[in-house]
């Protein structure tokens, strides 16, 4: 945790936030912070700022806000559609969509047989909080929006996306080629990744005559977090 995340509704007169939650054992037991020195901190939407200890004790610690910084990351402005993951896998992809601040996250379950992944923690109680492991890590300041599908279908919403829908898939046409060399917005693109044992011939056919195109990040099967990361890498280093 290189950044403490706290919320603009946590902050009190004076720009101070009092935390008695594992934020504070952080500062107090891994950064092994006292009174006055300083701690970075990351406000979701609002940036990143600098706080100075104010008082500490085996409870609690109390932050007062001294100025703000510099945003440490530009928030990678992308949509991204994912058959439901595996729990574990899901973890992963929460914590890259806040590491990178991606704008928008939708799981839905493709396949009858990854429906039962929605009774998880991780997609009924902890989700939010994977997503803010990665806002502390890296200091991005924006939430990405999180749509948990659980009961729509989900080839009328990529029939009903406004912008261009790009179909993660190996067999498809080489991803860099199919980007404008210069482009540097991605925002109205919806990236798409399906299940890990690769998309059916019934969604294939539902792909073509949807005129989506099929991009490709490479000629070797990838898990589904590594193939978020490498898209995520690709794109962050344009943007």
């Amino acid at each position: 945790m290189n950044w403490i995340l706290v919320y603009e509704k946590e902050l009190i007169q004076n720009h101070l936030v009092t935390l008695t939650d594992e934020r504070h054992s952080h500062i107090r037991n891994i950064l092994k912070k006292d009174v006055n020195e300083t701690i970075q901190v990351v406000i979701p939407f609002s940036g990143n700022f600098l706080f100075r200890i104010q008082s500490t004790n085996e409870s609690s610690t109390t932050l007062v806000e001294l100025n703000s910084l510099p945003n440490i990351l530009k928030p990678l402005s992308i949509h991204t559609f994912f058959s439901l993951p595996r729990p574990q896998t899901g973890k992963k992809i929460l914590h890259l969509s806040g590491a990178y601040g991606v704008t928008s996250i939708y799981f839905y379950a493709t396949e009858s047989k990854n429906k039962e992944y929605w009774t998880s923690p991780v997609y009924t109680k902890d989700t939010v909080s994977y997503l803010e492991t990665g806002l502390s890590q890296t200091g991005n300041y924006k939430l990405p929006d999180l749509h948990l599908a659980q009961s729509e279908p989900w080839k009328p919403f990529l029939k009903s996306w406004k912008g261009k829908v790009l179909i993660l898939d190996r067999e498809g046409e080489n991803f860099t080629k199919s980007l404008d060399k210069n482009q540097k917005s991605f925002e109205e693109i919806l990236f798409v990744f399906g299940p890990e044992s690769g998309w059916k011939p019934d969604d294939l056919l539902f792909f073509k005559e949807s005129s989506f195109t099929r991009v490709s990040l490479g000629n070797i099967n990838l898990r589904t977090e590594f193939a978020f990361s490498a898209l995520l890498h690709q794109l962050f280093i344009r943007n």
